[in-house]
């Protein structure tokens, strides 16, 4: 499964946010994006020789080059870590995913219905995550609220450009926060911490996705997944969201944006 999750990764692309392209100044093209398969203890070597053999990090900075101009480099890496786990260094500006993440996933969601997408698209999702935290870092974007809720819009809104294989993985992304939600102790320090609730999270994701295009998945209300009195403000929601990106990334775009209902 982890292969299948690697390989449904790398078919990212990075499209943009959506919205009217902005054009108020030339950034400068110093940086780019780099891709790194850092060293592997013998238990993951031959997982790292699939990732670099499928080119998993080449296929995903390329499409990032091709898409973003960035003052300073931007590396795109997988390593090792003390838990599965995926991170961004501003200081050495890297993004690391855990060589134990995709294992704790695969192992965890192995049985499960629907487990290649859990595993895929919390991978994809967590990537994009912490590429958010990047970007704001480098780009010096300028956030209003929690960063955290930010670059959770940031991951969806790329991972729904992507059309219905980037909808399943963000739902695949709600399956693994749903499961946190439900296993996760909740006590006094959950509320302190810089992230939203897992389930929290979920109702979010879930929004963005039924707003991005409310008569694909009438499920989400039909079932009970989002309650009405939300649901119906996602729409908006989500618009707002995608423009707001759109706007932040977009004097750093190279070439036309995307729809902001993606394809």
């Amino acid at each position: 499964m982890i292969q299948k999750a690697a390989l449904a990764a790398a078919t990212l692309v990075l499209l943009g946010c959506g919205g009217e392209r902005m054009e108020r100044f030339e950034p400068p093209t110093t940086g780019r994006f780099v891709a790194e398969y850092a060293p592997a203890s013998p238990e993951f070597e031959a997982f790292r020789d699939e990732l670099r053999a499928h080119r998993f990090l080449d296929t995903i900075v390329l499409r990032l080059n091709d898409s973003l101009r960035i003052p300073k480099d931007i590396t795109m890496a997988t390593g090792h870590c003390v838990e599965p786990n995926a991170s961004f260094d501003p200081e050495t500006r890297r993004v690391t995913l855990c060589y134990e993440l995709f294992k704790w996933l695969s192992e965890e969601f192995e049985d499960e219905v629907g487990g290649e997408y859990l595993v895929s698209g919390t991978v994809v999702f967590a990537l994009m995550h912490e590429l958010g935290h990047a970007l704001i870092e480098v780009l010096e974007l300028p956030i209003v609220g929690r960063e955290e809720d930010a670059v959770d819009q940031l991951a969806t809104i790329l991972l729904l450009n992507q059309g219905p294989t980037g909808d399943s993985l963000a739902f695949g992304a709600v399956g693994w926060l749903a499961i946190n939600a439900t296993t996760n102790p909740l006590d006094d320090f959950a509320f302190a911490d810089d992230h939203g609730l897992d389930r929290q999270r979920v109702y979010n994701i879930i929004c963005w996705i039924y707003g991005r295009a409310p008569d694909r998945y009438p499920e989400v209300v039909g079932e009970g997944w989002l309650p009405e009195n939300r649901a119906e403000r996602c729409r908006s929601e989500y618009l707002r969201l995608a423009r707001s990106w759109d706007r932040l990334l977009g004097p750093h775009r190279r070439g036309p944006p995307a729809s902001p209902l993606g394809p």
